[in-house]
C-alpha cells in the first residue's frame, strides 16, 4: 500500500531509532483513531529498517479474557533462543520482567520492539511497558507503542502508564486524517469515488 502524508512521522521515528543506534533507549507512542493507518505506518517503518535493526513485534487483542503478557510471548518467540523458556521459568512477575529486560539487553543495538493496540492490553502488559520504558535509557532499544487514543478515556489505566514514562526519552506521534488529495490518489487507484470516500 502506498504511504501518503506520513513523511514527518517517519522522520520522527528515524530520529528516534538513530538515538538507539548510539545506545540510548527511546519510547515512541503512535496514536490515532481506528483505521487511520497506525499499523500501515509501523509496517512501512519496520520494512525500511529491517536491514539495520532487529524488529520484534507483539500485539494486544480485544479478547474477553486477554492472555496475560501476550505481546511479550510474541516477542520472545521471534527473538528465539531460550527467551520463551526463561520467562516461563520465572517464579514471579518481578523476576519475569527482569528476565525479559535482560534478554532484550542481549540483543544487538538497535532493536525495535513494537507493541500494537495497547488500548486492549491486560494489566500485566501495561506493567511490563512501564517497567521497560523506565529502564531503556542505556539500551539500544526503540520501544514503539500504538493505541487508539479515542478509546483511552481519562481513567484508562494506560494514561497512568504513559504518565510514568520518562518524558526526556519519549516522543508522541499522532496520525492525522489524510487530505482529500491523498484520499483521491488512493481512491483512483482502487477505482472509487474520491468525494464519497473522503
Amino acid at each position: 500500500m502506498q504511504l501518503l502524508e506520513r513523511d514527518d512521522c517517519l522522520e520522527a521515528l528515524e530520529a528516534s531509532l538513530a538515538r538507539c543506534t548510539q545506545g540510548t533507549g527511546w519510547v515512541a507512542l503512535i496514536t490515532g483513531e481506528a483505521g487511520i493507518g497506525k499499523t500501515t505506518l509501523l509496517r512501512h517503518f519496520a520494512e525500511t529498517q529491517a536491514k539495520t535493526a532487529r524488529i520484534l513485534w507483539g500485539g494486544c487483542e480485544a479478547l474477553f479474557t486477554p492472555h496475560p503478557l501476550a505481546p511479550l510471548y510474541d516477542i520472545a518467540h521471534q527473538a528465539g533462543g531460550d527467551f520463551t523458556a526463561a520467562i516461563n521459568a520465572a517464579a514471579s512477575r518481578h523476576e519475569l520482567f527482569n528476565v525479559a529486560l535482560e534478554r532484550l539487553a542481549r540483543l544487538p543495538a538497535p532493536t525495535v520492539v513494537i507493541i500494537e493496540d495497547v488500548h486492549w492490553a491486560d494489566e500485566a502488559t501495561l506493567d511490563l511497558i512501564k517497567f521497560l520504558g523506565r529502564r531503556l535509557d542505556r539500551l539500544g532499544i526503540l520501544l514503539m507503542i500504538s493505541y487508539r487514543d479515542d478509546q483511552v478515556y481519562e481513567n484508562h489505566p494506560l494514561c497512568s502508564v504513559i504518565g510514568d514514562l520518562p518524558s526526556r526519552s519519549m516522543s508522541r506521534i499522532r496520525l492525522q486524517p489524510l487530505s482529500q488529495l491523498a484520499v483521491g490518489q488512493l481512491a483512483e487507484a482502487a477505482g472509487h469515488s474520491t468525494a464519497d470516500l473522503h
